[in-house]
């Protein structure tokens, strides 16, 4: 089956909007359990929600030239920013979520790709470049390393700059 998430899917966090959910509950809960502090936490959800929603109008502006970019990932983690972004998947290196890619489906891929060209691969740093490097190689596509998370490359530093560097790197790979 791959790697199945039974307790929920982890990549929900590559849609920012979906990180206004997650701070709303968790601001929420926490004045819950600790109600002689709940108007500071209230404060910093607003701060914080004012921020979040700030920066997602701009990188929606930021990213509305990846609107319908052709892409391949190595992992379905992408999901996430690849809906929110609009970014078009054509192909999947894993045939099964956390399976690597076997010859046989690298070579379906690169076929692939005859009718549907992508224009780069999206893989995290974590996940192996040996798929990826393949299918770029040949199909003389880029491979993007994106940080998937905080602390995933020197450029993302908190969630605010996670999007800022992802998007920087996408642009920079479309162009």
């Amino acid at each position: 089956m791959g790697d199945v998430h039974a307790a929920g899917n982890p990549h929900f966090h590559l849609d920012p909007r979906n990180l206004l959910k997650v701070a709303e509950a968790l601001a929420a809960r926490l004045a819950g359990l600790d109600p002689a502090n709940a108007a500071h936490y209230a404060a910093r959800h607003r701060d914080f929600a004012a921020r979040m929603q700030a920066s997602i109008v701009r990188w929606q502006g930021e990213g509305a030239a990846l609107r319908d970019v052709r892409v391949i990932v190595h992992h379905k983690n992408w999901s996430y920013l690849a809906a929110w972004l609009g970014l078009k998947v054509v192909a999947d290196l894993e045939p099964k979520p956390g399976i690597e890619p076997s010859a046989v489906h690298l070579a379906q891929i690169l076929d692939k790709l005859k009718a549907e060209p992508a224009r780069m691969v999206l893989r995290a740093p974590h996940q192996s470049p040996r798929g990826s490097g393949w299918i770029a190689g040949r199909a003389g596509i880029p491979v993007v390393d994106l940080p998937y998370t905080v602390g995933g490359s020197d450029g993302a530093k908190d969630l605010f700059s996670l999007f800022d560097d992802t998007l920087a790197k996408l642009r920079e790979a479309a162009r």
